[in-house]
Parts: structure tokens; C-alpha cells; sequence
């Protein structure tokens, strides 16, 4: 094979390789339970700003959660200073029997695009009635590209 033909076909595979700054951010919750009062802080550096993102809340647990509906609130700053807060409720709809690890997620924002690089925030207020809920072993948001 020609070496500039070569370089051309690993140029290629490399930036396929590469996801436009696609992130998954989780916070593992310590003994596998969300106390009501202790909100979850997850960052992460924008460094492609223009670019439309959709983004998700994901939740993953085990067996039956002690509550069907999780109320949170997800407040995002922005590296330009804006801050966006959304109220959002979470289904556990999975009633699968047994010490299974499944997710649930929701859509947070939609086609949305940072202005400025730099450093983002999203806090995450566990929102519930009850102090405590168990077997939920992480929480995070998912960032992925527009198409």
C-alpha cells in the first residue's frame, strides 16, 4: 500500500474514533441509596462550543425502587454564566424481579449548543418526599451530539 495512502486511512479511523466531545457523566451513590439532602455535582469541560448537543438524566438501579416517581430538579451553569434549572420526574417502570441493574433515563435539553468553552456544572437535586432511596447505585447526565 502507497505510505500517503496509508496516513490517509489512519487520519481516517481516528477522527471516525472521535465523538465531537460526547460525554457520560455519573456520581456513584455510596451503600447504593440517595439521601434527600445531598445533591449530586457532576463537571465537565466544554471545549467544542457551537456544537448542538442533546443531553439526558440516566439513572441506574437495583431490583424494585422504593419509590415509582423520582422528582429532581437539574440546574446546568454554563461556562458563559447562564444558568438553566429544570424540574424533571423519573420513572421506575422496570418491576424485573431480582438484583438486575437497569437505567431509566429523560431527555434534559434538546439541540442545545454552548456559547463558550470552559468549565460546566450540573447539580442535581433529589427532590422526593422520602429522606432516603435505596438500591439506586448511580446517577449522571449523558451528553451526546445532535443529528
Amino acid at each position: 500500500m502507497n505510505f500517503h495512502i496509508k496516513i490517509l486511512f489512519i487520519l481516517f479511523f481516528l477522527t471516525a474514533c472521535i465523538k465531537s466531545g460526547d460525554k457520560d457523566l455519573f456520581y456513584e451513590f455510596p451503600e447504593k441509596q440517595w439521601n434527600r439532602f445531598d445533591n449530586v455535582l457532576l463537571e465537565f469541560e466544554v471545549s467544542n462550543p457551537g456544537i448542538y448537543y442533546d443531553m439526558w438524566v440516566e439513572v441506574h438501579y437495583e431490583g424494585t425502587p422504593v419509590v415509582k416517581q423520582l422528582p429532581m430538579a437539574v440546574i446546568m451553569s454554563a461556562p458563559g454564566g447562564e444558568i438553566r434549572k429544570r424540574h424533571l420526574e423519573l420513572n421506575f417502570n422496570d418491576d424485573t424481579p431480582g438484583n438486575v441493574t437497569k437505567k431509566t433515563a429523560m431527555i434534559l435539553r434538546k439541540d442545545f449548543a454552548f456559547s463558550e468553552k470552559g468549565s460546566c456544572t450540573f447539580e442535581i437535586e433529589n427532590r422526593s418526599q422520602k429522606i432516603e432511596i435505596g438500591g439506586l447505585h448511580k446517577i449522571g447526565i449523558i451528553i451526546k451530539r445532535s443529528h
